[in-house]
């Protein structure tokens, strides 16, 4: 295992090891991509885009954020009351997609426009301060402000109205684990002097045996699989949180029985760097993503804990395709570069196939939403 990348950061985690033993790998992954001075996301740096490693839908073509705004048009329209409705975006990249919901509200409800709130929650200052920079160039920052946590945006007063992430919760600190004959072993990772190894023993928690009992899945001998117990944290947060309203998870992965299938026996774990993909996480460390596909199906069960029902599931391409992006695509060349681009937000191979999106509401029995006209999945399949 090439232990490459920021040379301190990788110093601070072997120091961490050797003082306090083998560490669990959803804290090196924690470290590797949160620590505060030298983690892949928390230093600065191009991350996404052509410069970057990897890219996201906002970053492909506005279209994405302004289909997004239609839907949350609609969600705004179901809310009782004339109070203020806040779309909370919890991590936000380069702003794109902020800038490009604000624009599609502002062009398409200019009227009821002040009546959104727009909050961002974002750990890396690198990030919030290219946000900050790129609303303010597009005249759309008036209507947002900038949170720590989604404790400081309650202190505010009630949240009514929309939490929305794109590709976060691939990101969040997962541990590994391995089945046995006798249930589950959990990787850690230690030093041998100045190399990072793998090693196995029985998990920190038991809390990871109980996530596929409740899932009831067993993993078949051999197998290895992420767990996400950060994911399920995050989502019980955010139900609390949230007084009224809806929550919209995008991201890639599949329900519980797909992300788990006997035919996946080495897990999900990717790392991006510079646009190529591998499975190597101790390679350019601070200086690649590490990303686990999402278990939906865990994320609705544990959203479900604090009150929030799950409103539809589906993939990119529908959800596109529902809100109307077929009629937006008529007035682009079809051999022009915004076409192509378009394209990729609907490919079902990839970005259209891969990447799904959860909508759960709470205090409200929302009519049918037009994000989720077409569905591939029901929503039994979140049940296990």
């Amino acid at each position: 295992m090439p232990d490459e990348g920021r040379a301190p950061l990788i110093h601070k985690i072997q120091e961490e090891i050797r003082q306090k033993g083998r560490m669990t790998f959803a804290r090196f992954m924690e470290r590797a991509l949160y620590d505060p001075e030298e983690g892949y996301y928390t230093s600065s740096g191009e991350r996404i885009g052509l410069g970057g490693d990897y890219y996201t839908s906002p970053e492909v073509h506005p279209m994405f954020g302004r289909l997004l705004a239609k839907q949350i048009r609609q969600m705004e329209t179901l809310l009782p009351g004339p109070g203020p409705f806040t779309i909370l975006e919890m991590g936000a990249g380069k702003g794109l997609l902020a800038r490009d919901i604000l624009a599609g509200l502002k062009t398409d409800a200019p009227e009821d426009f002040r009546r959104f709130r727009y909050a961002v929650i974002e750990r890396s200052p690198a990030m919030a301060a290219r946000q900050k920079a790129l609303l303010a160039f597009s005249d759309l920052a008036s209507p947002v402000r900038w949170y720590s946590d989604i404790e400081e945006v309650q202190a505010g007063g009630s949240l009514v109205g929309c939490v929305l992430s794109n590709e976060l919760v691939d990101a969040f600190p997962v541990h590994r684990v391995v089945a046995t004959k006798d249930g589950l072993d959990e990787i850690y990772v230690d030093v041998d002097g100045d190399r990072f190894v793998e090693t196995r023993e029985v998990p920190s928690t038991p809390d990871l045996e109980a996530y596929f009992k409740r899932l009831k899945i067993r993993l078949a001998e051999g197998q290895r699989a992420e767990v996400n117990l950060e994911a399920a944290r995050w989502i019980r947060e955010v139900g609390k949180a949230l007084d009224l309203g809806f929550v919209i998870t995008i991201d890639y992965g599949y329900p519980a029985s797909e992300l788990f299938a006997p035919h996946r026996k080495k897990g999900s774990l990717l790392c991006y760097y510079r646009h190529t993909v591998n499975d190597d996480p101790y390679a350019r460390i601070g200086e690649q993503d590490i990303t686990a596909h999402v278990d939906f199906t865990g994320l609705a069960r544990a959203g479900a804990e604090a009150g929030l029902s799950v409103t539809g599931f589906t993939n990119q391409l529908n959800f596109l395709m529902s809100l109307g992006i077929a009629r937006e695509m008529e007035r682009f060349d079809p051999e022009s570069p915004e076409m192509l681009s378009v394209k990729r937000l609907l490919a079902r191979e990839s970005m259209g196939g891969v990447f799904k999106v959860l909508i759960q509401h709470k205090g409200l029995t929302p009519p049918p939403l037009e994000g989720l006209t077409f569905r591939p999945y029901f929503n039994d399949v979140l049940a296990g």
